[in-house]
């Protein structure tokens, strides 16, 4: 094991590599450098190092430099390519006061040291220790310090004029006015508008940047960003108000959640669209039936479900054994026209439902939805923040919104609910596989199923403004061993 330096006079001949840092790629290009390098050139001379011209020059956040390739390079080679690191200053070197202390005891145990040239500390200096550890804290510490000042700026600026940070506007506003504070660009802003009708048309991401002439993760950016319904991130009123209707803001969240890894019930892939993939649930545990490769499977089959299984294997199929554990996608997905051509035949027939349903009124869901999204957004923000303030200003905001959403009802006349129910099942008998599953979330919250001997169909609020009770009534879906449903009353 090599002896390491215990003094900076004991540097005399040994092999000295350079570091230089900056935050970002603008620094890196305009300043800094050459005052670090001029640092390095002065220590190198003055304590008698040789130069080996190893340098690492990297443009990178000092909070996450140990996450850079440039660091494990550097770590690797210490006490082999070289026996002292020279650092401009300690701030460069790392912003984290974690990455200082592993990489001083990577060194030492590798038989190499760390000098500040600016501040003359050797890390090996048992004698410096206090001022190298000064140092390093306090390099994070005026991090931390400074990002709290730009955190409260932002803030107050966000309250003061209601534009977000950052110094290029959202796509579709420009700055105006000194301060400076957000206005539409009409031009930009039908680009902008477009987009959204697209997506909430069931387009994904990539086919609507083909349309609009952007780049997907403009597109992205666009369709996401709040301040389009006239909010900021955070949830402050923008000062340029909602350029996007909030209703069309809400609708496209919801079409762009299905396409999501993260929802409950994504289809495996694409080119399997699941009806009910995120709909369908155990009747007996609750558990969601999840789509994957073109079936729909209980994950952790309770002894109900797995009970509920047919006496006999399918008659197309008479060798098959059914565990009882998942079934073809085709068997759960007829539910759909089932329950359609039920409804339909009941509203036709018994005209009794124009009379029973008389005036309703549809509850806006999609401003719900977001609503309790917003809601699980600022949660997570107070667990992050710790701000009992803003938490308790966004959930009264929230709560207001929520009180005029359910006061503004639409009402919906009985001719149009029977129009509705009567239509539905050419509307599924026309829409593609896509289509389908968009639709099925429209109508129903939830579908239960055990095993396939029945289903039981919660209704959404929209399909209950339409008069879907009335004509559905009591109904339970039977499902016989050949894989057909019937109706059957509940007792």
């Amino acid at each position: 094991m090599k002896t390491l330096p215990r003094t900076i006079d004991g540097l005399r001949g040994l092999r000295a590599a350079t570091w230089v840092r900056e935050s970002t790629a603008g620094q890196y290009d305009n300043f800094g450098p050459d005052a670090q390098r001029e640092q390095v050139a002065r220590a190198v001379e003055r304590y008698g190092l040789v130069d080996t011209g190893v340098e690492w020059a990297v443009a990178h956040s000092g909070w996450r430099i140990a996450g850079h390739p440039a660091w494990a390079d550097m770590l690797g080679r210490a006490g082999e390519g070289f026996d002292v690191l020279v650092v401009g200053y300690a701030s460069r070197f790392a912003r984290s006061l974690e990455a200082h202390v592993d990489a001083r005891r990577a060194f030492h145990a590798a038989g190499a040291a760390i000098l500040f040239a600016d501040e003359r500390i050797l890390s090996s200096d048992d004698d410096a220790w206090d001022s190298w550890a000064r140092e390093v804290v306090e390099a994070e510490s005026y991090s931390r310090r400074l990002s709290r000042r730009v955190r409260e700026g932002y803030a107050a600026k966000r309250r003061r004029l209601g534009t977000p940070g950052g110094n290029r506007p959202p796509y579709g506003f420009r700055r105006e006015g000194r301060p400076p504070v957000m206005a539409v660009d009409e031009e930009r802003m039908a680009v902008v508008r477009q987009a959204y009708e697209l997506s909430a048309s069931g387009m994904r991401d990539r086919e609507v940047a083909v349309r609009v002439g952007l780049k997907v993760m403009h597109v992205r950016e666009v369709l996401t960003n709040p301040v389009y319904r006239g909010r900021l991130h955070r949830g402050e009123p923008s000062s340029a108000g909602a350029a996007i209707d909030p209703a069309l803001w809400d609708s496209v969240q919801l079409v762009r959640s299905r396409f999501s890894r993260r929802f409950p019930g994504r289809q495996a892939y694409p080119s399997r669209p699941y009806a009910l993939g995120r709909l369908l649930f155990c009747a007996a545990c609750g558990r969601r039936l999840i789509g994957d490769t073109g079936r729909y499977r209980h994950l952790d089959p309770c002894d109900a479900f797995v009970g509920a299984r047919p006496d006999s294997p399918p008659a197309r199929f008479p060798l098959v054994r059914v565990h009882g554990h998942s079934y073809a996608a085709e068997v759960y997905d007829r539910i759909v026209p089932a329950a359609l051509a039920h409804v339909a035949a009941s509203a036709t027939v018994k005209a009794s439902v124009v009379e029973l349903l008389g005036e309703r009124s549809a509850v806006d869901t999609l401003t719900l939805a977001r609503i309790q999204k917003d809601r699980d957004a600022a949660l997570a923000r107070y667990v992050r923040d710790r701000d009992p303030g803003a938490l308790e200003a966004e959930m009264a905001r929230l709560d207001a919104e929520e009180a005029d959403a359910l006061a503004a009802t639409r009402s919906v006349d009985p001719r149009t609910a029977l129009d509705y129910l009567a239509n539905l099942p050419r509307l599924w008998g026309d829409a593609d596989p896509e289509r389908r599953q968009q639709m099925a979330g429209a109508l129903f919250e939830r579908v239960d199923v055990l095993g396939i001997r029945e289903a039981t169909i919660t209704p959404s609020p929209e399909a209950v403004a339409h008069g879907w009770r009335e004509a559905w009534g009591d109904t339970v879906l039977r499902l016989s061993d050949r894989g057909d449903y019937g109706r059957g009353e509940r007792i």
